[in-house]
């Protein structure tokens, strides 16, 4: 029995499909938006874990600075101030968390009013509760208490913030306005309660601040009163001993109700005018710390107890 033969004729080459040039090109699309969403996506997230972390930072030195004021029964704040090392610029500025206490000094800083001496109660920090640096970007926002009239009608108390000021513009030509970089701090009594001025001190003419380099521990009084001339960019009186132009002035603090934690280096990059010291603060108010700013937006809020002085993290 004979097999059929196969036939000799070649079998068809098959078609190969090949994608077309739009083809091509819709996919290298595709592939482009899901990379930008990806990295946005990304950013948000890395954003928001910088800002998470600081507020479970700062939550923790406010219950350490709490804990070590009944531990010692005596009033204790912490204070958020620039860190910078302006002989090391490629390092990058930190907001640093540092726990205080009065040393009960009192000493005058200005000229007398009519009504007598101004009086600063001199702080120190205290050495066996640990500072901490946030993350870099990441800064702390108080009220501006103390309003300053200079940035308009209306724009004082609760409704405008204050936050560590960016130390490289300052310190190199004045570039970021300094009405928005003052000290402030948030303070606790000897039982833990939350206050906002330090135990029998008069409202007006009693202030405090932090003798940063104790150079003031020789001779009681000491004999430095502040540390406020250090840099270039504040004119009077006033400006010398409430706005911060350099990282090692002794401001006078003010004791703030609540607390924002925020990404200041996001807020950069999303600002559209330049923030400097010309006079009009529409910029910065709008963008950064006004009621409609980046930082009422934003950040995280810590507020406190009134009664038992716990601080307790309200989210965006």
């Amino acid at each position: 029995m004979h097999s059929t033969p196969r036939s000799s004729q070649p079998m068809p080459h098959q078609r190969v499909h090949a994608f077309t040039l739009v083809e091509l090109m819709v996919v290298i699309a595709i592939i482009g938006i899901l990379a930008v969403v990806t990295v946005t996506s990304s950013r948000k997230l890395s954003a928001g874990a910088r800002v998470a972390t600081a507020t479970n930072a700062v939550t923790s030195v406010l219950a350490s600075a709490r804990a070590a004021a009944i531990r010692d029964n005596l009033p204790t704040a912490v204070v958020f101030r620039a860190s910078w090392d302006a002989t090391k610029p490629h390092l990058p500025q930190l907001t640093e968390c540092i726990v205080v206490r009065s040393t009960g000094d009192l000493v005058q800083f200005g000229s007398p009013s009519s009504a007598g001496p101004n009086v600063a109660e001199r702080f120190v920090p205290v050495t066996d509760v640990q500072s901490i640096k946030l993350t870099e970007g990441v800064k702390v926002a108080g009220p501006l208490y103390e309003g300053d009239s200079s940035v308009g009608a209306g724009n004082a108390s609760d409704f405008v913030w204050v936050t560590q000021g960016e130390m490289p513009f300052i310190m190199n030509g004045c570039q970021e306005t300094p009405r928005f970089s003052r000290q402030f701090g948030v303070f606790f009594g000897a039982d833990g309660s939350f206050l906002t001025r330090p135990p029998n001190a008069s409202a007006g003419d009693h202030k405090c601040y932090v003798d940063w380099n104790r150079n003031g521990d020789a001779v009681i009084p000491p004999a430095d009163p502040q540390d406020v001339t250090l840099g270039s960019c504040n004119s009077g009186n006033y400006e010398l001993y409430w706005l911060q132009d350099h990282v090692d002035d002794e401001n006078n603090l003010v004791f703030v109700p609540f607390l924002a934690v925020y990404d200041d280096r996001a807020a950069r990059e999303r600002k559209s005018v330049v923030w400097d010291d010309s006079g009009n603060y529409a910029g910065i108010l709008n963008e950064l710390t006004g009621p409609g700013g980046y930082i009422s937006v934003f950040s995280d809020r810590i507020q406190f107890n009134r009664y038992s002085g716990v601080p307790e993290v309200r989210g965006r």
